[in-house]
């Protein structure tokens, strides 16, 4: 069986699980990186760990890959080997499939003046309501941008101020919303208007189409103009609230549930980062100034 079959199969099996739109591009995009790579008539016999190995060196040798993204293309191909390894269609060794090491880089969050800059910059219009209602959503619920994409009037739930989020892999999560956010929405629909439109998605164009993720993409890059802040980016207001989270005292395994972790040692990475934000928030008591 060729290469090129084998990702037919693995495609279908994507599809057959339900997993999510987003998650299906990027098997698609990776993938078919990894196939031009080795070539779409390459038996599947021939994939092995030397294989995979040498496809991230390659990849490394392109000074404008981030090793963080080599990791991100790699990890599809190793889900994809592990699939073919457990339809007993390759014999290989799965526990030698290692990702490259990831560059070091320090995650920090927005501090609370970055977050009043942010909040601070958006119009009084249609489009300026919608976005700020976007950026506020993702800082007070931690959510995604595909799930910010797939919003629905009927997944809020005002009387109790919470959401129904459809996560990753068709996980449902409810995750509740502070009053700030409550009268940011009321001001949306207020200039959206309370009638479904289309699938019943909250987030619409000018048009009234709903928006892609594409379009949320495209808003942080004018933030990160508009804002001053040239490190924005939409995770990065993911990040900021589950360290604000953790700051405040809650619980981890709250905070898992509520990001739609499905390991607490993927959650685990934000009491390290709220350590971080604490040393940055708070004054350096230096002993050797007292000695001079």
């Amino acid at each position: 069986m060729t290469v090129a079959k084998a990702y037919e199969m693995f495609m279908q099996e994507q599809q057959f699980r339900g997993n999510s739109k987003e998650t299906i591009s990027y098997y698609k995009i990776t993938l078919n990186m990894f196939l031009d790579y080795c070539g779409r008539d390459l038996d599947i016999e021939d994939l092995d760990v030397m294989l995979f190995k040498s496809y991230q060196l390659y990849l490394s040798d392109n000074k404008s890959i981030k090793r963080v993204s080599i990791r991100t293309y790699a990890r599809a191909v190793r889900v994809f080997y592990r699939y073919l390894y457990f339809e007993d269609l390759i014999d290989i060794n799965i526990n030698k499939l290692k990702l490259i090491k990831a560059d070091k880089e320090v995650i920090l969050p927005l501090t609370d003046y970055e977050v009043k800059q942010l909040l601070s910059t958006f119009e009084l219009s249609y489009l300026g309501e919608r976005d700020k209602l976007i950026c506020m959503l993702m800082l007070d619920c931690g959510i995604r941008r595909g799930e910010v994409v797939n919003l629905k009037l009927s997944d809020i739930d005002k009387r109790n101020q919470t959401m129904v989020i459809n996560g990753k892999g068709s996980k449902q999560r409810i995750v509740p919303y502070g009053n700030s956010v409550s009268q940011q929405l009321q001001k949306y629909i207020s200039l959206r208007g309370a009638r479904p439109v289309g699938n019943g998605e909250l987030f619409l164009t000018i048009e009234r189409e709903p928006i892609t993720s594409n379009a949320i993409k495209m808003l942080f890059r004018r933030l990160k103009a508009s804002s001053g802040i040239s490190r924005i980016y939409p995770h990065l207001l993911r990040h900021t609230f589950a360290t604000n989270y953790i700051l405040g005292g809650g619980n981890l395994e709250v905070l898992r549930v509520l990001l739609g972790h499905s390991s607490i040692s993927i959650t685990q990475i934000y009491v390290h980062l709220a350590a971080q934000m604490q040393i940055v928030n708070n004054r350096f008591d230096s002993h050797l100034d007292t000695l001079t």
